[in-house]
């Protein structure tokens, strides 16, 4: 009679404390990864999830891209994750290099303007609404690892972008990415 209480008490302890681990926030779960190429942020403090796949041009809703320039020779990075009708990208002009880029010059984005300086931009396609940094305000993407020859790279990101027409205001934060 007295093992009873015991097991009931072992198994309320249990359950108890497994449902406390469960409320924690885990931001690993915000990284879509898709054909080796990860991507994920927070879009005003909620999880942007990347799920946007176009199956008919067979594009993946994460995209992290090298650009080479034979011309120019340089090397710059766009990197995209897409949600429905939005979506988050960071460019990275040539050099890219480990370490800390700012994300704060005046620009349109790629491919509006050729090779443009580093920038960060959220983009609502309807209604049409663009959030993008600027010489004021910006952001950072800091690169932790990157190989221009075999084409890998990882790094983190945080960015305001601001609507150029309203002057409202979009923060990316806890941003991640990496292509492998």
């Amino acid at each position: 009679m007295k093992k009873m209480p015991v097991v009931q008490f072992c198994i309320i302890t249990v359950v108890s404390l497994s449902s406390f681990s469960c409320k924690k926030d885990n931001p690993q779960s915000e990284l879509v990864t898709v054909n080796g190429q990860t991507f994920g942020c927070r879009l005003d403090g909620i999880p942007f999830i990347s799920d946007l796949w176009d199956y008919g041009n067979n594009i993946p809703p994460v995209r992290v891209d090298f650009w080479y320039s034979p011309v120019l020779r340089t090397m710059e990075v766009q990197i995209i994750g897409k949600k429905g009708n939005q979506y988050i990208e960071v460019w990275l002009a040539s050099p890219v290099i480990a370490g800390r880029t700012l994300l704060r010059a005046t620009t349109l984005p790629s491919p509006t303007i050729a090779h443009p300086p580093n920038y960060g931009l959220y983009q609502i396609i309807s209604p049409n609404q663009t959030f993008i940094t600027n010489s004021n305000i910006g952001g950072f993407v800091d690169i932790l690892s990157v190989d221009t020859v075999t084409q890998k790279i990882e790094g983190r990101f945080e960015f305001i972008g601001t609507d150029q027409i309203t002057g409202k205001i979009a923060t990316i934060t806890n941003g991640y990415f990496k292509k492998i």
